[in-house]
Order: structure tokens, then C-alpha cells, then sequence
């Protein structure tokens, strides 16, 4: 028999079924699945970061709202990544997560870098400018001495203040996460072992430390705490580094120091369902970004990112809008996916495939993007926009010194150099003055740079001229015979053994030959005694450590000499663009001046001149030489322009082009008075024909002597003619004007007999014109050449036209006196 269902009892099922679904929804809530999904869709419509929740390393929510595993730190991972808004494996492909791990060295690299197993910081030598600096360990290793820093000790060692998590911080080479590996019996590994000497274990506590996964607040959190987070890798505090940086919570303990590492959360941060609502950002902003380059770019670029020494800052630009990601890549290379717009540096290889996707200046100035100002070039011959850079002329000074040479051979004994092993770097500037760099960095914030203003070098980069820093480098290495590159003595090892010398001057004794030979106040090793204590010292101290130098030398490595002692040296090959083939070379791109102020404002002569640093500056070929003396050489021969062809430059700017405009305005004069006397010199006389002759004769004579006046009085030429930059930029349309008059002259064949001679001129100049337009790389010192015989056939012309203007009036004048005699 059916019963029928009664009111109260439907009441009843419609509150059980009310029940269990809020039973439901607590449960899917704490476990995150629906309310990830719906993150998903969220976020996927609106670009805005939805109230969600945090979770822990195996996927558990954390609520401390209502005590739900309060104590545990939150992970990154899978509060940003599993099952939720963000392909987390994806991002942590981008070369900031993995910095080089897993890329080949290219082949330079491999015929230079013995040490080198990557191209970027991760496996590279690219921190540090130049050698002797840490050297990642190998993945298989035989023994402790083949060590120098692991992957555990690469976050230790300061590397993972500025690593953003993720790549080589939480998974080995071998893609396994490290704690969970070390934790897995089957992995035979143990907590600070010897694990069988592996590059990746060797000595490493990941079992108790956890990883540092890719913190994504790092970057989309401005109000990140950075001392924080740093302060907790310091206490190899890993898993917890990302809960005290994002502010949410404060960490106690320390892992290294052996004290239980403790998390409590603000709670005031937390909404009453145990959510969060943070200030999360779509574009990391300038501050976030220069958290980790402004310093590095200051020792390396001289690189200051304040408003008033930046042109692009100073008009709000952000990072980001020339370095885009995602969906406003301006390249398909980077769109779509979590990488960053790159350059193309000389020294900078990670991801090669990706270089030149940052937006270019004529991304911008050729087509108004973000309302930048057009560049107008017409002016300039194609021979500079094709060579020259942009960055070369609006970059012609530095506002900051950066470090032009690292000699890593010697004992810094400046004061404030932390970490104490950093001592056997000694900076010099672009100047060649000595810099205590990490006294100031303990002193100074990236924005306490002092003004150091210098002009930058210039290099051949990939058929273009570059503003750029050449680092010079001088080192201790060590050349094994048959096999290619150098090697590099641990860092570890030359601060010990100048720690024991100067603790007892007994020890590796050659060592206080070395002096300061320069008296600038450090010691430096340049004498053919000095490097030899130097080798003799390093061998000493190699071998006292057990060292097998069997098939091996000590090496001191000065640029792309390489001496075997202080007599004997081989010359090591190095790209057109290097001072060394064992340095790092930056080109400028930050630092931008006012269009007004860059090279060319005043003229061409602002380049091409005698005085011009451009291409007569001195700059360093060898820092220190057997004399103790810097060795230099002219800016020219480093770009590779033969002297000869720049010389002929600065004559046709400074010398030729002055003749010409002087000549064209004394032309002018001239033709305004012949002029005059065309129209009323046949109602002369004799006695008045005469007068008007010496008249003639005198404004000639008084123009001439106006226009030396005016040669030594540059600022009233400035007042009262075009200046230099004017006529320059419209030199090629005086030129037109130039050839037609002398093509007048030519064709009235007038009798003074200077047509003839106009017609070579004019030939000249058409030819060298011609060659001026061709371009071709096989006839580029025809070309160099053409501009200078173009200009000297203008010259040419004027002053033929000149004589031929002078000496026609003075024909017609003896003519006319003539007639008016014999009448």
C-alpha cells in the first residue's frame, strides 16, 4: 500500500536535502574543487584575482579563520596552479624560473668555459661580470674537491634572494622536486650526506628546508615584503620564504639553526569564510622589477632608473611596456606565455631564441606607439641608420660609474666588502679608478648612487655600433693541455690562500711582491714578477689542498693574453666586440637622454672631429701591462675603422664643411651685388665704373675678412647664423643647390675659361654622389671615402663659381671702362 507523503514529512526531506548540501558545499569548499573551478572561469572573464583560498604543499586548505591547518606555510603552487587559475608548469618555463637550467652552452661557450654546464646564471658564469666567481658543481662529481656550490648552496649563497622560485629551486636535474626525492627511501639520500658526491645533494638538507616554489606574489603583490622572504632562505627556511614575503603571516624558527619553524597568520587578513582578498596585480610594476636588476645593473651598466636620468621614465613608462608578456608580447615568440620581452646583450644568453623580442625603438618611434615622439632622420646619410644604433647616439653619457674591470687575482682590503669572500674582486670604473662597489652597495640603496658621469665605449655588435661597457678582466686559470677553454681555480680557494698570507707573510711568501704599482692604492699584478709569484702562488696553494695539476698549469689570464709565466704569453681569440674573452660585455639601453641632447645637436662635427670621443677617444685595451701602465688605443681601431678613414672624416666635418658654408655665404654677397650692378651698372661712367670696381672690389675683400672674423667668434656666429646642426641637416638639399649653380656656370661657358674646370668638379661630385647612394658591403671604404670627395667637389663648386662670378665683373668692367675711354 502507497503512503501518501504528508506535509511535515516533505518539510522535513526538503531540510534534510538542505542540509546535506551545506554539508556539501563545506566539504567541496575545504577541498577547493568547485571554488577552483569557478577561480577559473572568474578570472578567465574579468582579468581580476577572485577572494580564494590558501593551500598547503599537499593540497589541503588552510584556513586560520577556523584553525584549519593553520600552522602549515601556504604553497604557492598549489594555491596559484593545481586545478586552479594558473598553468603553474607552463609559467615555470620561463627563463626568469629557470634561469639557463637545461640549456646547452653554445659552442664559445664550450670552447672557452670548462666550468661553465649552462648559459645563464643557473650552471653559467654570469653573476659576476669575470672570473673567479662560484661555479655550479656537476651533476656526477668523484669527489668533494670537484665541488664548489651545489644547487642547495646556489639559493644559500645569495642567488635565491632575486631567484623567483621554481626551475632550479625546486626540481633537480634530473626533474624530480628535491624534498620529495630525499624523502624517498628508495632514493638512498640523506639529509646533509655526502649522497654519493651528487651535484644536486651533496651536503643538502632539502628533506627539512622544503624547495622554494615560483612565488608568484613575488611579482603581482607590490606590497611584498623582499627582507622578509630573503630573511627566511637566509635560515634555509625554504617552504616558508613565500608565507613570510607575502605578508599574510609571521614566521618563526630556523631550519639551519635548529629551532622548529613556527607559521601564524594574521588573521585580520582572512574574510569569515577563511578567504583572501589581496591587492594582486596584473603587471608587476617598476619597483617589483628593479627589487632585483637595480643593483646588478648599476655594477654592470652604470645604470640608474631615476625620472631625471631617463627619458622614458620620466614619461611614466614602465618595465613592462617595453619588456611585455603574455597577451601584450608585441612578438608570437613570448605572446600567450609567461616569458618576458628580451634584448639581444652580448653577454646575455639564456634563451637566445627569444632575443629581440622586447620592443625596439622604432617599434615605437617610427609609428607613435603610446604617443611617443616620431624620429625624423631624413637628414642623415643611409650610411649612419644603417651602422649606428639608436641607443649610440641617445646614450652618449652614463649619470653612474659601472665596473669596467674586475681583477679577481689580488686582495681587496677595502672597507664594507661583504661576503669577506668577495674580496678578491677589485673594481676599477671607466676612468680606471679604483671601486670599493660592495663597500658602497652596504652603504648605499640603488637610489644613494653617486653621480659618476662618463662617457660609454663603443662596439661592433652584430654589424652595428653599440654604446657599450666592455669588462676587462684579470685572473688566475687553469690551461690543461689538449683540451679546450680554461678553467677557474674555486673562489673559495684564492680567498684562502690570500687569507693565510696576510694572517702569516710566510705563507706562499711571493705573494708581497705583488704591489700597488699604480698608487691608487690597491695592489694589482702586472710586472713579469708579479705574475709569476702570482702562479707560483697559486700552485703552491692548489697542490697543499690535494689538487691533481697533472697535465695541467697555472695560468694568469690578462684580457685575451694568457701568460704561462711573466715571459712567456698566447694570445687567446676573442670576438671583435671584447676587451676579454673571459669578461662580460653590456650594451646600453637604459639611460636615455632628450632628443635634444643626443650626439648630432650640434652637427656632424659632433662625431666627426679631432676632439670627438666618438672616434679619437682613448680607451682601454689592457688594464695592466708590465709597466704598470694602462694600455689604450683610439676609439677607431676598436670599432675596427681604420685611422686614415676616420681622420678623413674629421677633416671634411670640422675643416671642409665650414670652408663650404663660409664660401656659400660669401657667394651669396656676391651675388647680390652683382646683382645690383647688373641692373644699374650701364648708366655708369667712367670716373663711377671705376668707384663702383673698388666698391666691388671692397665688399669682396670685407666679406672675406668678416668671415675669419666669424670663424674665431663661434658664439656670434651663433647668434646671427644657422647653426651648425641646421646647415647639416639640410646639407643635402645646399648641395643640390650648389651642383645646379655650377651646372649654370658650366653650361654658359663663360670666358673666363672655368667652365672647363667646372665640368671635372661636377663629374667628381656625381661619381662620389653615386658611390654615397650604393650599398654595397664590399665598397664601404669607397663609400667612406665618396662623402669626403662629395663635400670637396661642393666646395669646389662654390669657389669656381665664385672666381668665375668675380672675374666675369671684372671683364665687363675693363669692357665697359674701354668703350667709355674711347668714346
Amino acid at each position: 500500500m502507497k503512503r501518501k507523503l504528508s506535509l511535515p514529512n516533505f518539510i522535513v526531506a526538503l531540510g534534510i536535502i538542505y542540509v546535506l548540501i551545506l554539508v556539501a558545499t563545506q566539504i567541496f569548499d575545504k577541498t577547493g574543487l568547485p571554488e577552483k573551478n569557478l577561480n577559473v572561469i572568474q578570472a578567465s572573464q574579468k582579468g581580476v584575482c577572485p577572494p580564494f583560498n590558501l593551500y598547503d604543499e599537499d593540497g589541503k586548505i588552510i584556513d586560520p579563520v577556523h584553525r584549519i591547518n593553520a600552522e602549515k606555510p601556504y604553497s604557492p603552487k598549489q594555491t596559484c596552479g593545481a586545478e586552479g587559475c594558473h598553468d603553474y608548469d607552463k609559467i615555470t618555463e620561463g627563463y626568469h624560473f629557470q634561469q639557463g637550467k637545461g640549456e646547452e652552452p653554445n659552442q664559445t661557450f664550450k670552447e672557452r668555459y670548462q666550468w661553465v654546464t649552462s648559459p645563464g646564471n643557473y650552471g653559467g658564469n654570469w653573476c659576476s661580470p669575470a672570473p673567479v666567481y662560484r661555479q655550479l658543481a656537476r651533476k656526477n662529481n668523484a669527489s668533494a674537491k670537484d665541488i664548489d656550490m651545489t644547487s642547495y648552496e646556489f639559493i644559500t649563497a645569495t642567488c635565491g634572494n632575486c631567484h623567483p622560485g621554481g626551475g632550479s629551486l625546486e626540481l633537480d636535474r634530473n626533474g624530480k622536486r628535491y624534498d620529495h626525492w630525499m624523502n624517498d627511501s628508495s632514493s638512498n639520500l640523506e639529509a646533509k650526506g655526502d649522497n654519493n658526491f651528487d651535484g644536486d645533494y651533496y651536503k643538502a638538507n632539502w628533506a627539512n628546508t622544503g624547495v622554494l616554489e615560483a612565488d608568484c606574489m613575488l611579482c603581482h603583490l607590490p606590497e611584498y615584503n623582499y627582507n622578509g622572504r630573503n630573511d627566511q632562505i637566509a635560515k634555509e627556511n625554504f617552504r616558508w620564504a613565500a608565507t613570510e614575503g607575502s605578508t599574510l603571516a609571521k614566521v618563526d624558527g630556523t631550519i639551519k639553526g635548529n629551532k622548529p619553524v613556527t607559521v601564524e597568520y594574521d588573521i585580520s587578513r582572512f574574510d569569515t569564510t577563511g578567504k583572501l582578498s589581496l591587492h594582486l596585480v596584473r603587471d608587476p610594476r617598476n619597483e617589483t622589477c628593479l627589487n632585483c636588476h637595480a643593483k646588478p645593473d648599476w655594477k654592470k651598466k652604470g645604470t640608474s632608473y631615476i625620472s631625471r636620468r631617463d627619458v622614458h621614465i620620466n614619461a611614466g613608462l614602465r618595465c613592462v611596456d617595453c619588456h611585455p608578456a603574455g597577451s601584450n608580447a608585441v612578438d608570437e615568440r613570448v605572446k600567450g606565455i609567461h616569458q618576458f620581452g628580451k634584448g639581444d646583450d652580448p653577454s646575455g644568453n639564456v634563451r637566445d631564441d627569444l632575443d629581440n623580442t622586447v620592443r625596439s625603438c622604432e617599434s615605437c618611434h617610427l609609428t607613435g606607439y603610446l604617443n611617443a615622439p616620431l624620429a625624423k632622420h631624413s637628414w642623415l646619410p643611409p650610411l649612419h641608420l644603417e651602422k649606428i644604433a639608436c641607443q649610440t647616439c641617445h646614450i652618449k653619457e652614463r649619470p653612474v660609474k659601472a665596473a669596467m674591470v674586475q681583477a679577481s687575482d689580488v686582495f681587496n682590503t677595502g672597507p664594507k666588502i661583504m661576503p669577506p669572500a668577495k674580496r678578491i674582486w677589485t673594481f676599477y670604473d671607466a676612468n680606471m679608478n679604483y671601486w670599493n662597489h660592495y663597500g658602497e652597495l652596504n652603504m648605499f640603496t640603488a637610489s644613494d648612487q653617486p653621480t659618476d658621469q662618463f662617457t660609454p665605449s663603443m662596439a661592433k655588435y652584430k654589424n652595428k655600433i653599440y654604446p657599450v661597457n666592455m669588462v676587462h678582466s684579470s685572473w688566475p686559470g687553469i690551461y690543461t693541455e689538449g683540451k679546450p677553454g680554461l678553467d677557474q681555480p674555486k673562489m673559495k680557494d684564492i680567498f684562502g690562500m690570500w687569507t693565510q698570507h696576510n694572517a702569516d707573510s710566510t705563507k706562499y711568501p711571493k705573494l708581497s711582491l705583488i704591489k700597488d704599482g699604480n698608487n691608487d692604492g690597491v695592489d694589482e699584478v702586472n710586472t713579469r714578477e708579479e705574475i709569476d709569484a702570482l702562479i707560483s702562488s697559486v700552485t703552491e696553494h692548489l697542490t697543499n689542498l690535494g689538487y691533481n695539476l697533472t697535465g695541467k698549469k697555472i695560468v694568469w689570464v690578462n684580457n685575451d693574453k694568457m701568460y704561462f709565466s711573466g715571459n712567456n704569453f698566447k694570445l687567446i681569440p676573442k670576438e671583435e666586440y671584447e676587451a676579454s674573452p673571459y669578461a662580460s660585455v653590456y650594451k646600453y639601453s637604459h639611460n636615455v637622454l632628450p632628443a635634444k641632447a643626443a650626439l648630432g645637436t650640434n652637427g656632424c662635427v659632433e662625431c666627426h672631429s679631432l676632439s670627438s670621443s666618438v672616434y679619437f677617444s682613448e680607451i682601454v685595451k689592457y688594464p695592466f701591462y708590465e709597466n704598470g701602465k694602462t694600455v689604450t688605443e683610439p676609439q677607431y681601431a676598436r670599432l675596427g675603422i681604420s685611422g686614415v678613414f676616420a681622420t678623413i672624416g674629421a677633416i671634411r666635418e670640422s675643416i671642409l664643411k665650414p670652408v663650404l658654408y663660409g664660401a656659400i655665404g660669401l657667394l651669396l654677397i656676391l651675388i647680390l651685388v652683382w646683382a645690383a650692378l647688373y641692373f644699374r651698372g650701364n648708366s655708369w661712367g667712367p670716373n663711377q665704373i671705376k668707384n663702383l670696381e673698388m666698391s666691388y672690389l671692397g665688399l669682396i675683400g670685407a666679406s672675406i675678412i668678416g668671415f675669419i672674423a666669424l670663424i674665431f667668434s663661434p658664439d656670434l656666429t651663433e647668434d646671427i647664423l644657422p647653426g651648425r646642426q641646421f646647415l647639416d641637416s639640410n646639407h643635402f638639399l645646399t648641395g643640390i643647390l650648389v651642383l645646379l649653380t655650377g651646372i649654370l656656370i658650366y653650361v654658359k661657358k663663360n670666358r673666363n675659361g672655368f667652365s672647363n674646370v667646372m665640368g671635372i668638379v661636377l663629374l667628381s661630385a656625381f661619381i662620389s654622389g653615386i658611390f654615397m647612394i650604393l650599398k654595397f658591403d664590399f665598397l664601404e671604404s669607397i663609400t667612406r671615402v665618396a662623402y669626403t670627395l662629395f663635400d670637396l667637389s661642393l666646395v669646389s663648386v662654390v669657389i669656381i663659381t665664385i672666381l668665375s662670378i668675380v672675374s666675369e665683373q671684372l671683364i665687363k668692367f675693363k669692357e665697359n671702362y674701354s668703350q667709355h675711354n674711347l668714346s
